[in-house]
């Protein structure tokens, strides 16, 4: 399985999705203190999860499998493993950029903080960053999906569109965990300090709570894997019918 993954990775290194690994976080830091100044991790933060990193997940997953299509699936229909571990290893080596760059961009934030103000302390940021990752990794293989059935461009439109619009459903009430693209906007709350909309939390805010925190992460980690078997499972079943 790790030779599986390496070379999924090594399929993007010369891709312009492995350059959005770094791009896309220093960009959004860049941006936060042009825009916000000693506000920068408020702004950066708020940008990360709620745009550009939602689009970049669609970049990476679209790529991992829209390649394939490009050579009729010859590079996965000449091994001899099932088609459902190369699906998982597709999986894991987004799943590795989606971490890496989280953690790009808490060093970023947390760097520029130092400079500036340190309006999210180093911990928060890094548990933020890293319940980020484990709340949109579920997106990982329905997007892999789509774009095998509907291309690369409809593939990250449909994830994005999702993305923008549905993340604020059930924000402002206590269940947003019921709303699997509403968590990560709202499980990081009371680490970033800041709503969804970018305005600062004010105390007493019930944003700042965390009792459903473990609920939301339990939530979008039965999602992910859920939506990984049973996509491994289309994608094996769909082998015979590459061409």
């Amino acid at each position: 399985m790790f030779s599986l993954i390496y070379s999924e990775i090594l399929k993007m290194r010369h891709t312009f999705s492995i350059k959005l690994v770094v791009f896309a976080p220093v960009v959004t830091v860049f941006l936060g203190y042009l825009l916000s100044g000693n506000s920068v991790q408020f702004a950066a933060y708020n940008w990360w999860y709620t745009m550009i990193l939602p689009i970049t997940i669609a970049i990476w997953s679209s790529n991992a499998i829209i390649h394939e299509t490009h050579t009729h699936y010859q590079n996965v229909l000449c091994l001899s493993i099932g088609l459902s571990k190369v699906w998982i290893s597709k999986f894991i080596a987004v799943a590795i950029l989606v971490l890496t760059s989280n953690l790009i961009m808490w060093g970023g934030c947390t760097v520029l903080g130092l400079f500036t103000e340190m309006k999210v302390s180093v911990m928060n940021g890094f548990i933020g960053c890293l319940f980020l990752f484990l709340t949109f990794i579920w997106q990982i293989p329905i997007t892999m999906i789509i774009a095998k059935w509907t291309g690369y461009l409809f593939a990250i439109l449909i994830s994005f569109g999702c993305n923008m619009i549905l993340s604020f459903v059930g924000t402002e009430k206590g269940l947003f965990f019921l709303n699997l693209y509403a968590i990560p906007s709202c499980i990081v709350c009371p680490f970033f300090k800041v709503q969804p909309n970018g305005i600062p939390l004010e105390q007493g805010s019930f944003l700042l709570e965390t009792a459903n925190t473990p609920l939301a992460l339990a939530v979008s980690l039965v999602a992910a894997t859920f939506a990984l078997l049973i996509t491994a499972k289309l994608f094996s079943k769909g082998g015979k019918h590459y061409d």
